[in-house]
This record gives C-alpha cells, structure tokens and sequence, in this order.
C-alpha cells in the first residue's frame, strides 16, 4: 500500500518485488485515509494496523489476535516501547471528554504496568480487531488528516459498546520522540474540534462549558510556550475546523462521554509551578463539572451507570 508516496518506493517495489500486489493512491490521503484504503484490499478476518516506523517484538502479533479470537466487540493493543526498549512509549491512550488526549504512561519503566486492562484509547502505533468490526464503525473518520484520528476512532469504538484492551505481553518498539510543534499543535487542536463538533450537542457543550473552557486555557497557554507560530497554528485550528463538513454522530453520546477521563494527567508536558497548580485547577472544574452533569444525567435517567469518580474516570 503506497499512500502517494513521491521518493520512487513504488518503482523499486515494481522492479525488484513483481510479485507484490501494490495498491497505489495517487494523493496523500492521510493516515486514516492510507489504512482505510489498504483495509478494502485485505483479505484476511483480522487486521494489524502498525506504522511503518516500529519494529515488532516476538509473539507480539499473536498475542494481539488471542484476545479477539476469543471474545466479541473487542480491540487490542500492545506495550509499545522506545526503539531501545529502555522507556515505554504507549500503552494506549488517556482520552478526556472535553477531547485532549495522553498517552498513557509515557517514560515510564519499561518493565512495569504488566497487567491486562481495558482503557478508553488506543493508539494509532499499533493496534488489532476484526476487519468486520473495522468497516462496521466505519473505519477512521478521513477529516482527520493527520493525528488524532485514533481519539476519534476510539471513541467511536467505546460508542457502539465495544472494549480497548491492553496486552502487556505484546511488545513493540517504535521510533518515537516527544515534540510538539506548532504545525502539530494545529492538527491536534483541529482534531479536538472536530471531535467535539462531532459528538457534542449544544446542549451537552454548554452543560460542560467551565471544563471547555479550562481545556481552552491549558492548549492556549501551550501554544503560547512556542511563540508567535503557537498561536497562530492554535487559532488557524479552530478557523479551519469550521470550514470541514462532519456528521453528527447519530447515537447517545452521554454514556460515552462518562465513560472517558475527566482527569488531566500532570506529569505530561509540564514545565514549572504555575503550569503544574493551572493543571491541578483545571482537574479541580473538570471534577465539579463531571460530577453535577454525572448527578443530573445519570444517577437521575441512569443510575446503572454511574462510574467510580475516586479513580480519574
């Protein structure tokens, strides 16, 4: 699968592997959009979606397609370590309701967090589920170009009743480094809106308006951090998300909007007192504004779904 590649990758293959069947894109369609299409020509009941920079550990495939053999509705993904192997990279992803996302445990010991557990997000490093499953959500949203077409995806996948699960003894190892420039700051904070666009009434926005607003503050004050360009990419984000045409999602979101994080994690992109206590006080809104809309939507309407608030979910 060739995603509109212009370096002469497709010539080589043609030349020197004949027997390879290359489907070619004449543009870059993205990363949903390349997987996407590669998804229509796969012919096999399971799908391993893997960027290309990763190198896969041994029984790491196999023991992503266990699980899914094995039980219905159900995505998997693995420990994805630095190429070294030193730190962990991802064990899937944190995903907030106001549409921010983390990466779990990033830096931690690679040895540690070696239990099986479902999360609220996977990540577009590596992940497996049944190929039927895929096109019955239907595969990733291609409005999101680049980044955050995972959020979007695992929250489609929590959406239609089905579960993350984290395979600690599936490993891969990905050429990662953390970096946030301004130009990812734009298509991080475009995929956010479009996210909230898509699963956020005017009602439920306005129900959650104090934690939209803190989540306003920390991007905006993050974009700040990179200068003049920060800003600019911020603001070019939240203009140019007006101007894509997304669908509402057609489902009740409200159990799925209380089945995410409402939790800022601290130990990510932090730099000093006043970020760290802005944090703090921004988890602090998230908490009272998840906890009022929590007592007035679901312990009234929904009492069988009510969640746990001690643990961050």
């Amino acid at each position: 699968m060739d995603n509109g590649s212009k370096d002469g990758t497709t010539t080589i293959i043609e030349n020197d592997y004949p027997d390879v069947n290359l489907i070619r894109s004449p543009e870059n369609l993205g990363y949903g959009g390349g997987v996407n299409l590669g998804v229509e020509h796969a012919s096999n009941e399971y799908l391993i979606i893997l960027n290309p920079d990763t190198i896969v550990g041994k029984k790491a495939i196999d023991n992503l397609l266990q699980p899914i053999r094995n039980n219905k509705n159900l995505v998997t993904i693995p420990k994805v370590l630095l190429y070294d192997g030193s730190e962990i990279n991802t064990c899937g992803n944190h995903e907030h309701f106001t549409g921010l996302t983390f990466t779990r445990y990033l830096g931690h010991p690679a040895d540690h967090h070696n239990d099986k557990e479902f999360v609220d997000g996977l990540s577009g490093v590596c992940f497996a589920i049944k190929k039927s499953d895929f096109q019955k959500i239907g595969g990733f949203d291609e409005n999101f170009f680049i980044y955050m077409e995972d959020s979007e995806l695992s929250w489609r996948i929590l959406a239609n009743n089905m579960n993350i699960l984290y395979i600690p003894d599936s490993v891969i190892y990905h050429d990662y480094e953390l970096e946030v420039t301004p130009e990812k700051i734009y298509h991080l904070e475009i995929g956010r809106y479009l996210i909230i666009r898509k699963y956020f009434t005017k009602k439920k926005l306005i129900a959650f308006l104090p934690s939209f607003i803190m989540s306003e503050v920390l991007t905006l004050g993050y974009s700040a951090l990179q200068g003049k360009k920060g800003l600019e990419y911020k603001f070019k984000a939240l203009s140019d998300s007006r101007k894509k045409n997304i669908d509402k999602v057609k489902y009740n979101t409200v159990d799925l909007i209380f089945s995410l994080d409402w939790k800022i994690p601290d130990e990510q992109l932090s730099y000093n007192i006043l970020d760290h206590t802005l944090r703090q006080f921004a988890n602090l809104v998230n908490y009272l504004n998840y906890c009022f809309i929590c007592k007035i939507v679901l312990i009234r309407d929904k009492p069988e779904t009510s969640k746990n608030l001690s643990t961050g979910k």
